[in-house]
């Protein structure tokens, strides 16, 4: 990818639209440091004011940091506030007086079901990583967490790791694409005996079923799964507005 010094498109921006897909398909990725000003800038041609111009076009859009004395970083892309986060779940836990915990039930590669297969847009059998996980409030199973996610890079599989990492740092390991977007599907639902049992609850026990799918940037799905909150210790409660 070249500067079209011709175009109508200012040189700053051009620059700044290929880092930004260099980031977003995975050349450089979250912690990665980028080139340095004056690389960049006999690179493509530019002057140093140009690239300077170009890199602050993406710090705005938060997809790069500055760090004083070390370099330019890519930053860690903003999902949505719905976004299962391990440290969101700790702190909730510990606000409460409770003592956060994670447990990790199974992690391994299996051939992708038909519907994980479906909603991770690959063929029915697919090598992908499956994990499941149980969340723990005093010692007392509070949630279950079952997901699927490319295994596209072939890394080892660290069971610690996978235990209290959410869900977009595992898939940002161990799939090509990088995860920049999420959707959530909130449902209500019963357990099933399973899933009961796991959470040491009675069959049929109310539920929240929250299903994500984290996307790359082009769109293209890079994980999915499901979490099971128990309806007995969870409650939806919405932020204070003016009436």
């Amino acid at each position: 990818m070249s500067i079209d010094k011709s175009s109508f498109v200012p040189p700053y921006y051009q620059l700044a639209q290929i880092l930004e897909r260099q980031i977003r398909s995975g050349v450089y990725r979250p912690g990665d440091p980028l080139p340095s000003e004056a690389e960049l800038s006999e690179r493509y041609g530019l002057s140093r004011m140009t690239v300077r111009r170009s890199l602050s076009q993406l710090a705005r859009a938060g997809l790069i940091r500055t760090e004083r004395g070390k370099g330019t970083f890519v930053s860690r892309p903003q999902l949505d506030r719905a976004v299962f986060v391990m440290e969101e779940f700790h702190k909730e836990m510990a606000a409460r007086g409770l003592a956060p915990g994670a447990r990790l039930l199974e992690a391994r590669l299996v051939p992708a079901p038909e519907k994980a297969a479906a909603r991770l847009q690959l063929p029915v059998g697919t090598r992908v990583l499956y994990i499941r996980r149980l969340l723990l409030a005093s010692g007392e199973p509070v949630a279950y967490d079952r997901k699927y996610l490319r295994y596209d890079r072939g890394k080892p599989i660290l069971e610690n790791e996978l235990q209290y990492q959410a869900f977009p740092e595992i898939v940002e390991k161990h799939a090509a694409a990088l995860p920049m977007s999420s959707r959530m599907v909130l449902r209500v639902t019963v357990l099933g005996e399973e899933e009961a049992r796991i959470l040491n609850v009675a069959a049929g026990t109310p539920a929240f079923l929250v299903e994500q799918s984290l996307l790359s940037g082009d769109g293209r799905p890079v994980g999915w799964g499901w979490c099971l909150y128990r309806g007995d210790r969870y409650e939806l409660v919405s932020a204070p507005e003016a009436i």
